[in-house]
């Protein structure tokens, strides 16, 4: 978004389809990350280690900062930031939205993706409540 990259850590992305491989990612409204897909009509899922915890501490601090620029990054053909050390990455393009209350839902088209290492687990986060962060 105006030539920074944007990114948050997103609790609500899941498989969709198979043909062609399908992702939905919810995200709330007031996120500057809507406007970067829009303007864009791309999204990037850097998915995340069991062990990865760390890179997720730059993800925490003011929405004002990058979280990325503390992070080495990987080039792409389609400019989208990609976490080097990540377990996987999915570059995607949006398909269709959707307004749900206070987040909007994207489904995206996976065009391309990168399994680093199919030996780790990726890290998943089972909320206690449903209803808050």
């Amino acid at each position: 978004l105006d030539g920074e990259e944007v990114g948050m850590l997103a609790s609500f992305v899941e498989q969709a389809g198979f043909e062609p491989p399908t992702i939905t990612a919810a995200i709330s409204a007031g996120r500057r990350l809507n406007e970067a897909i829009q303007e864009s009509g791309l999204i990037g899922i850097n998915v995340l280690g069991e062990e990865d915890g760390r890179l997720m501490k730059p993800f925490n601090q003011q929405e004002n900062r990058s979280p990325f620029d503390s992070l080495e990054l990987e080039d792409n053909e389609y400019n989208i930031p990609q976490l080097t050390e990540a377990l996987a990455f999915l570059a995607c393009k949006i398909t269709g939205k959707i307004d749900s209350g206070d987040h909007t839902i994207y489904v995206a088209e996976v065009m391309d993706g990168i399994l680093n290492d199919p030996e780790r687990s990726p890290m998943v986060r089972i909320r206690r409540n449903g209803f808050q962060y």
